[in-house]
């Protein structure tokens, strides 16, 4: 049966420090992956599932989210721009955007990409009649995430960050993905900085209010883009398959040397140029219009627009930002470089 949930809010109202340098000049949230931005891949998951109606709790760089991802109907969704009149956290921008809710909705972090059955998700928020329904992981490590513990009805018990264990073995951590009522709203203070993990959710449980942890049936691919390890380590992810609905592609009028050589995975953008004999890939993502010199080599490497490798140079484990030239014979393993 269909569901009648058809709004979203997605927080990206944060500067993304735990990916600087990359978010000095640009949101964490248009990052590229596989040359489309972070963000669209929240869309496109929320499309699929009849959410269209997706208002972005912005801050940070506003104006760049707005100019670059307009209107949203290239992913199938329409946009709504709310901007925090100061850092709000991640319930503080909830509670902003409340006038526009018209009903349950779906709450996100925005820096998510997730293959998940949203559908079981908002299902099983309305059978329940759940003020908050969490959509959980089982992880093997609990020690980096939020953890839920929930009873064998999936009501939720405590809110427990950052343990180093779950006694219960259970491990069924905060994904980042909520569905909520709007009843929430009564519990976010006004132009209040506000957590949602460590104000919004422990307050709720205490006001007994019922709260649902959802485990998927069906684990899919789930990466929370945060650090710079993590974006490189999704991006090999994705050029490897992860996320079935997000292919590796080779742009129609990319040219390639015919001496070149090409070690999948690799996705290239529109406009690449890879000279003689130069290797790339496994694991590497061309953004738009890059030049790769001759006998140039490239692993398990990022690169945004306009970049220029120089001949000869060597790279492995590095992600590249825009508009970056590479001298003949630079020999770059691991870190970020940026203009």
């Amino acid at each position: 049966m269909a569901s009648e949930i058809s709004q979203a809010v997605l927080l990206v109202g944060g500067e993304g420090t735990r990916l600087r340098p990359l978010t000095y000049r640009r949101p964490k949230a248009l990052v590229p992956l596989l040359n489309e931005p972070l963000l669209s891949y929240e869309f496109r998951l929320l499309a699929r599932y009849g959410i269209a109606d997706v208002i972005l709790a912005v801050g940070y760089r506003a104006d760049s989210l707005r100019n670059s991802l307009g209107d949203g109907s290239r992913w199938g969704v329409r946009l709504t721009y709310v901007e925090d009149p100061q850092p709000l956290g991640t319930a503080g921008g909830i509670g902003n955007v409340g006038e526009l809710l018209r009903g349950d909705f779906v709450a996100m972090n925005g820096d998510l990409v997730y293959d998940v059955d949203l559908g079981a998700v908002l299902e099983a928020h309305t059978d329940f009649g759940a003020t908050v329904t969490y959509c959980l992981r089982r992880v093997a490590d609990v020690s980096r995430y939020g953890l839920i513990r929930c009873d064998d009805d999936g009501r939720v018990q405590a809110f427990l960050e950052k343990r180093a264990v779950d006694e219960t073995g259970r491990n069924t951590v905060n994904s980042g993905l909520y569905v909520m009522s709007p009843e929430v709203l009564d519990f976010i203070p006004v132009a209040t900085t506000y957590s949602n993990e460590l104000e919004l959710f422990p307050g709720l449980l205490a006001a007994g209010r019922p709260l649902l942890g959802h485990v998927p049936a069906h684990q899919g691919y789930w990466a929370d883009v945060g650090t710079l390890d993590s974006y490189l380590e999704t991006s090999c992810d994705l050029l490897g398959g992860a996320v079935p609905w997000m292919t590796a592609t080779i742009a129609d009028d990319a040219v390639v040397d015919a001496s070149a050589r090409l070690v999948g995975p690799v996705h290239l953008g529109p406009g690449v140029h890879v000279g003689p004999d130069a290797v790339i890939g496994p694991d590497v993502t061309l953004g738009p219009n890059c030049t790769v010199g001759a006998g140039a080599s490239i692993c398990r490497s990022l690169l945004w627009e306009q970049v220029t490798v120089g001949a000869g140079a060597n790279l492995q484990n590095v992600v590249i930002a825009d508009n970056v030239t590479l001298p003949a014979h630079a020999n770059h393993n691991g870190g970020v470089i940026c203009p």
